[in-house]
């Protein structure tokens, strides 16, 4: 980074966000049964006025938007208008902004226009180039998506630092080391560390996470979680300068709707009324941490259990139990789904002399099978004229002809059928009399 020369420099601070994902459809909902389809569509407009509401009052110097405003093309214009109705609170405010594209709102991609307020700079895509702010002492470089696809190194092209400036560069990237995002404008931590700059805010990867320090490298995450691989707070960074140095980074979140991966592990667990009270602890422990948000949760069983049998082959009365549940906690609170992780774990009072043996070292062994591939294929054709009799959602949600769908659902349904055998030998092989029969109490009769 380059000294500064002026003692004069104002404090100030700046709020860096990207990924705001406007209007993202969310697919999928309607698949879920009393899912808050609607509440969570409008959470991430909600996401971004809060935003705004936090750059007005925390007074902050100006907003940088690091690419993926939109999901992709506005369905109508309401969105842009909207959205430039929020870009003007903030120029009313004196709030300077400054935006680039990512892959999602390319250029290329969002072909409806709308001209940007005053006080708000939209960075082009044909080269980098720098904006200039005399009152902050702060140089700010960066360079939009012409098209969805750049696999260019745009780092490698942008302008040196300006001297006696705080220089921040604002970059759209799938910075390298990371897996499980598509390799858009890709550069390396050194790569940015050679233009001499002081912060680099970053848009395209979800999570938050401060890359480095010196210089500041910093991926805000998005503004609003929109899936179960989104979890946790999200929001945007409050950059502090003082005296022309960057001293303190804070993470302020704006989302009003939250994800939340539950694992419970059930090692040693061999109760229904056990688990229920797990979940129930757990339950209330996330919707604590949510804040008064909208909370929507995945609860995934892990560990060995006497339970894995029931657990597995009763999966959908778990799920509307749970559900049950938490709506008697909030009605902020909603099951994503219920995951079945468990394993199966012997019971002391089991015999294998005393019902089948052979059935059960099948079942025991069935989830290591591998099926060779032309078993698979058959299978595959087999499902491909069966998929036209399913639900719509549910073949909006899987392809059963898809080359990788079998080998994605196979263990899962090792496991099941595995469970399903355990089970059936534990029911035969367990004592039954009409008196036993009488005496069970209803389900659901106290005891």
């Amino acid at each position: 980074m380059l000294p500064r020369m002026s003692p004069a420099l104002p404090h100030f601070t700046f709020l860096h966000a990207a990924d705001l994902h406007l209007d993202s459809p969310l697919w999928g909902l309607k698949s879920y049964p009393g899912a808050p389809a609607e509440r969570l569509r409008k959470a991430t407009r909600e996401a971004f006025a809060l935003l705004v509401d936090l750059a007005v009052a925390r007074e902050v110097g100006f907003v940088i938007l690091a690419g993926d405003l939109f999901d992709g093309d506005w369905p109508d214009f309401n969105s842009g208008l909207w959205f430039m109705g929020e870009l003007r609170r903030l120029t009313a405010a004196g709030i300077q902004t400054f935006v680039i594209r990512g892959n999602h709102d390319a250029e290329s991609k969002v072909t409806r226009k709308l001209s940007w307020p005053e006080g708000v700079t939209e960075f082009k895509s044909k080269k980098p180039h720098t904006v200039i702010l005399k009152e902050f002492g702060v140089a700010v470089h960066g360079q939009s998506y012409g098209e969805q696809h750049v696999t260019d190194n745009l780092a490698l092209s942008y302008p040196d630092a300006a001297p006696d400036h705080l220089n921040i560069g604002v970059l759209h990237t799938g910075l390298e080391g990371y897996e499980g995002h598509g390799h858009y404008a890709p550069c390396t931590l050194d790569d940015l560390r050679t233009k001499g700059y002081d912060y680099w805010a970053l848009g395209h990867i979800h999570k938050r996470e401060v890359v480095s320090e010196s210089p500041w490298v910093v991926f805000p995450g998005n503004i609003q979680g929109r899936h179960i691989k989104e979890t946790g707070p999200k929001g945007a960074t409050l950059v502090e300068v003082q005296d022309g140095q960057i001293v303190g980074l804070e993470a302020v979140a704006c989302d009003v709707a939250r994800w939340a991966h539950v694992v419970l592990d059930l090692t040693g667990t061999d109760s229904e009324a056990e688990v229920l009270v797990t979940v129930d602890r757990d339950l209330k422990r996330v919707l604590a941490e949510a804040d008064g948000r909208l909370l929507a949760v995945r609860v995934e069983f892990q560990g060995a259990t006497t339970l894995d049998s029931a657990l597995r082959t009763e999966e959908h009365r778990w799920t509307q139990e749970i559900r049950s549940r938490a709506a008697d906690l909030s009605e902020d609170l909603w099951i994503e789904k219920l995951k079945v992780r468990t394993a199966p774990a012997k019971s002391e009072s089991e015999d294998p002399s005393d019902g089948d043996d052979t059935l059960i070292a099948f079942a025991e062994r069935l989830p290591e099978t591998d099926l060779p591939r032309p078993v698979l294929n058959s299978m595959a054709r087999d499902l491909q004229k069966l998929s036209a009799k399913l639900p719509a959602s549910v073949r909006a949600m899987i392809d059963p002809a898809a080359p990788d769908a079998l080998d994605q659902a196979l263990p899962e349904a090792q496991q099941f059928l595995g469970a399903l055998l355990r089970n059936d030998w534990q029911r035969a092989a367990a004592p039954s009399t009409a008196e036993d029969e009488e005496s069970r109490p209803e389900r659901g009769a106290k005891a």
